[in-house]
């Protein structure tokens, strides 16, 4: 009977631990990376873009700034989508906790994404 009650309380501890950590999580925990491939497209740099949930959660529908945003490399819309005035990843699929999303662009300077919303679950 001991046992079993200790268990619990082991269990309720770490949920509860688990809980705390996604609390604390927010679009500062999106890493967004970028580096030139070192290949053109119309005589244009390309760039990859990497985003890393780097929260213990999930985060879906992650929202990049992207106002005046531009390639002449298309752009597989189920990775990057323009959203109103930001850009939509993963088609508002979730980010898995520790996992990234990379795409490509080209253009003639690095474009400045950054996070500004997701939904964040800890479930």
């Amino acid at each position: 009977m001991a046992a079993i009650l200790q268990s619990l309380l082991v269990i309720v501890l770490l949920s509860l631990i688990g809980q705390g950590m996604c609390q604390n999580c927010s679009t500062g925990d999106l890493l967004i990376q970028q580096n030139q491939t070192g290949t053109n497209v119309q005589s244009k740099p390309e760039f990859k873009v990497t985003v890393l949930n780097e929260c213990p959660c999930l985060q879906a529908n992650v929202k990049l700034g992207c106002d005046g945003f531009q390639t002449v490399e298309p752009i597989d819309p189920l990775a990057l989508a323009k959203s109103g005035n930001g850009c939509l990843l993963i088609n508002g699929s979730s980010m898995g906790p520790f996992s990234q999303v990379s795409f490509t662009y080209a253009w003639d300077t690095q474009f400045p994404f950054t996070p500004i919303s997701s939904d964040i679950n800890c479930n």
